[in-house]
C-alpha cells in the first residue's frame, strides 16, 4: 500500500510496472512483427484489474534507428542495435528510464517489474539468468541489458520479464508469472 496517500482524496495504489512501448502500441513494432492490431490486451487488462499503473518505455529501436529501422542493406536489426552509436543511444535511454524509476521509488512507489518483449527482439528481449531475475543474459535485447546494468549500478532491484506475445503458450506462462507478481507471491 502506498504510504503517503490520504485515503479520502487519493485512491492510487502506488504500484506500477515499466513496460516497453509496443505492449501499449503495436504500431511501434517493426513491419511484420505486430501480434495484434493495437495493444497486448491480456497484459494491460491484467495490470488494470490489479490496480497497477503502467509507465511506457520508449521503443529503443526507434530511438536508435528511426521508425523505419534504418540500417545497412542486409544488416540485421540485432547487428544495427549492436553498433556503437546504437549502444550509446540505448545507454542514454536506460539512464533516462532509471532516472524515472528512481524518482518513483524515492517517492515511496513500488515498481513491480520491467516488462520487455519477445525472445527475438533485438532491443527488448528478456533472457534472464534465472526466472524473474534482475540479471539478464547477453542474448537479451541491447537496451534491456543497458537498463539492467544501470539499475544494478544504482542498487535498484527490479525483476525483468519478457512478454512473449508471439507465442500463445509462452504468453500464458508470462501472464501466470505476472499474476503471481501482482498478487505478491511472485518474485
Amino acid at each position: 500500500m502506498w504510504p503517503f496517500r490520504d485515503r479520502k482524496k487519493d485512491t492510487r495504489s502506488g504500484r506500477l510496472v515499466f513496460l516497453i512501448e509496443c505492449l501499449l502500441n503495436q504500431n511501434a513494432r517493426d513491419l511484420g512483427a505486430a501480434e495484434s492490431p493495437a495493444i497486448t490486451r491480456e497484459v494491460l487488462d491484467l495490470l488494470a484489474d490489479h490496480g497497477v499503473g503502467m509507465v511506457q518505455i520508449p521503443c529503443p529501436e526507434i530511438a536508435c534507428l528511426g521508425f523505419e529501422r534504418r540500417r545497412a542493406s542486409g544488416q540485421s536489426l540485432r547487428k544495427a542495435m549492436e553498433a556503437a552509436e546504437s549502444v550509446v543511444s540505448c545507454q542514454r535511454l536506460s539512464v533516462e528510464t532509471v532516472d524515472r524509476i528512481q524518482c518513483y521509488v524515492e517517492q515511496g512507489y513500488q515498481v513491480l517489474a520491467v516488462l520487455g518483449g519477445n525472445e527475438q527482439s533485438p532491443g527488448c528481449a528478456v533472457h534472464a539468468v534465472e526466472d524473474g531475475s534482475e540479471t539478464l543474459a547477453e542474448s537479451s535485447g541491447i537496451f534491456l541489458q543497458a537498463l539492467a546494468k544501470e539499475l544494478a549500478r544504482r542498487g535498484l532491484r527490479i525483476p525483468f520479464r519478457g512478454i512473449r506475445d508471439a507465442n500463445r503458450k509462452l504468453l500464458d506462462e508470462d501472464l501466470g508469472w505476472l499474476r503471481e507478481c501482482l498478487s505478491g507471491s511472485g518474485k
